[in-house]
Order: structure tokens, then sequence, then C-alpha cells
């Protein structure tokens, strides 16, 4: 089955019209290897604005078929989650990976505890581990980088 009519079909089950511009976002979303940042899905939607792409992953997000995950620069990045579950299957950290900008879940391992005052509304949780993910370190053992020779400037 393909990304458009997965898409048409989850927005379905969900309750909202799988209208062109949902079905779009949604897609480009089931399509991609790791979450993607609202910039990101502005570039691979050519002829949407940015507006209207935010809104539709702001009600994709409240429908709970996607989630979003803030990256050390502070942006956010929606991945879509798992199929059958509304939400964020939650409890789990996600990697970022700082050379390519790569984000992903790390289902099946549980967020530390944290213990908050009492009488506290705890209102989501988050954890993030970065470095470098498996290609990125691969591809940097194989082209290291080279240190500056000795006198040079700049």
């Amino acid at each position: 089955m393909e990304s458009g009519s997965d898409a048409s079909t989850m927005l379905e089950d969900s309750g909202l019209r799988p209208t062109e511009v949902r079905r779009r976002v949604l897609s480009s979303l089931l399509g991609a290897a790791c979450a993607l940042s609202h910039r990101e899905i502005v570039d691979l939607l050519a002829g949407l604005d940015r507006v209207t792409v935010y809104r539709n992953l702001k009600l994709l997000k409240e429908a709970g078929l996607v989630h979003g995950v803030h990256g050390i620069d502070g942006s956010l990045r929606y991945i879509v989650n798992p199929a059958g579950r509304k939400g964020c299957p939650g409890g789990h950290p996600h990697f970022l990976c700082l050379e390519c900008g790569t984000m992903s879940c790390l289902v099946g391992q549980e967020l530390p505890r944290v213990s908050v005052p009492r009488s506290a509304e705890v209102r989501g949780k988050q954890f993030l581990a970065y470095g470098l993910c498996a290609a990125c370190a691969r591809s940097k053992r194989v082209h290291p980088a080279r240190p500056p020779r000795r006198g040079a400037t700049g």
C-alpha cells in the first residue's frame, strides 16, 4: 500500500477528514526515514505555505497521529506514531544525530524516573540523546577530519 492511501486510512480511522493537504503532510512523514522539522516538511511539499503545514501538523498531533520532539536547537521535529496507537507511545527517549540531523525514537528504552514537587502537574517529559548516528560515525572514521597544520592561520 502506498503512503498516500496509508495516510487516508489513518486520517479516516482517527476521525479526521482526509483532505489533500492532510494526506500530503502525513504522507511526507510516513515516507521519511526519520523525524522531520516543520521547515523540512514545507521544503518537501512544494505549493503548500508554511502556515498551512503548521496548522495541519498541529491537527495531526492533536489527533494522536504524530508526536513532536524538540531537538537541541529548539526546533520541533515530527514523527508518525506507531500504527494502532493514539499518541506517542511515550516513556521513551529520542536520538538526534548532530551531523545529519536525523532523529529517531528509541522505543523499548524507558525514560529515567523524575520526582516532581508535591501537587505539581506534569504536562510532558522528554529525554534526548545526541551524537553521531551509525552512518555519520562510520563516515567520520573513513574520512577523519585533518587537524590544522602547524603555523596555519584561519
